[in-house]
């Protein structure tokens, strides 16, 4: 099974919201009055009535207006969001499209709390997520979808039109090849092995672990017993993590091992953080 030492989520999460935010002030300094955009927060465990979100409207000729409903804090004000009857505004000229793209990345993930732009929804542009390049041409599947890929950016672009099909978005994929994944609560990377035989998924579910060689001993017991998955202790966070076979490809087996690693999150997560001194990706509250 390949390993998955090399990977920061920090340096992965922060190059994601670079991107995020890089492409919606392009997409905020051409917006004209023909159409509106609505970017929705949709945290795992969100269970406000109504979710986080900031509207994006061309409200006169080069004049982009964001209105921010579903939040209300005193640090608001502070980032730079002005209060209203209609929930909190901020405007900009379009030349300054950056600083309205920046105060909703700043908003989103320091006052709602979205850890990754994948737990984000627009309502419309759904290239906001993804920077998508030219694909390699894909083979014709086979029966059931199988494929025999012939390099490993066949088999990134054959996993991006399987991932599209499955979740009705273009694949957020970074510029280090991995892609990042919302199954339910869970937020889920895949990436490729360089020789194309692999594919390797992999979740955080505990992080900020207190005490290494009482975690090693646990993650081996769960090693043990796992039929799909395997646990690794990486820096400060247990990973539980799975290997597709890629030689062929099976759309079949990359849904098994999505599924197999969203039922471990939510099922022994939270026990996992307690027994480890950690926590998990949303603590439970109450």
């Amino acid at each position: 099974m390949a390993d998955i030492e090399d990977f920061d989520l920090d340096k992965t999460t922060k190059q994601a919201w670079d991107e995020f935010t890089e492409r919606l002030a392009d997409v905020l300094s051409v917006m004209d009055a023909s159409a509106d955009l609505t970017i929705s927060a949709v945290n795992g465990e969100e269970t406000r009535e109504t979710p986080p979100a900031v509207r994006f409207s061309a409200v006169e000729p080069g004049v982009v207006e964001a209105t921010l409903v579903g939040v209300d804090s005193p640090r608001l004000t502070e980032l730079g969001w002005t209060s209203s009857p209609r929930g909190f505004t901020a405007r900009r000229d379009q030349e300054e499209a950056t600083e309205l793209a920046n105060l909703t990345t700043a908003t989103m993930t320091e006052v709602v709390g979205v850890l990754h732009p994948i737990f984000l929804e627009p309502d419309q542009l759904a290239e906001l997520l993804t920077a998508r390049e030219s694909n390699p041409v894909k083979p014709t599947p086979g029966p059931y979808g199988v494929v025999l890929p012939t390099s490993q950016a066949q088999l990134d672009a054959i996993v991006d039109a399987e991932l599209e099909k499955m979740f009705g978005h273009p694949a957020l994929r970074n510029a280090a090849g991995e892609v990042a994944i919302r199954v339910g609560s869970t937020m889920v990377f895949c990436r490729s092995t360089p020789d194309f035989e692999e594919l390797v998924l992999f979740a955080v579910l505990v992080h900020d672990v207190n005490g290494r060689s009482r975690a090693c001993e646990v993650l081996n017991d769960l090693n043990v017993e796992s039929r799909y998955c395997r646990f690794a202790l990486h820096r400060d966070r247990v990973f539980v993590q799975v290997s597709v076979p890629a030689q062929p490809f099976v759309p079949r087996h990359l849904r098994q091992a999505l599924e197999s690693i969203s039922h471990v999150a939510d099922g022994i997560d939270d026990d996992l953080a307690h027994k480890l001194g950690g926590r998990t990706t949303f603590p439970t509250t109450g």
